[in-house]
C-alpha cells in the first residue's frame, strides 16, 4: 500500500512473502524461529533466552537508563530550523517553458 508513494530506491527494500521458502532467500533459516521452518530454536526458548540476557544485563540497563547528556558542554544552540536541517542559503525559482 505503501510502495507506491515511496522513492525506488526505498521500495526495492521492502519485500513481502505469500511462501516461507522466498523469505529463506533474504533470512538464513538458522536465524529463524522451529514454527517457521528455522532452525533457532521454539518461540518459547528463544522467548526464554532473551528474558535470561535482559537479566544478566540488567545492571548495565539501569546505569544506561540513569546516563544524561551535559547540555552545558555543548557549543552552541540551534536557533532555527534551517541551522537544525542544514538549509541555508538563497534558492531562485527555475521555469521552463
Amino acid at each position: 500500500m505503501i510502495k507506491p508513494f515511496l522513492k525506488k530506491e526505498m521500495a526495492s527494500l521492502i519485500h513481502t512473502h505469500s511462501k516461507l521458502e522466498t523469505l529463506y532467500e533474504y533470512v538464513p533459516k538458522e536465524a529463524l524461529p522451529n514454527e517457521l521452518g528455522g532452525q533457532a530454536g521454539t518461540y518459547q526458548e528463544l522467548h526464554a533466552k532473551q528474558i535470561k540476557l535482559l537479566e544478566e544485563n540488567a545492571q548495565y540497563l539501569i546505569e544506561e537508563e540513569a546516563e544524561i547528556a551535559d547540555e552545558t558542554k555543548r557549543t552552541e544552540k540551534s536557533k532555527n530550523s534551517d541551522a537544525i536541517f542544514g538549509i541555508e542559503g538563497s534558492f531562485k525559482k527555475l521555469d521552463f517553458d
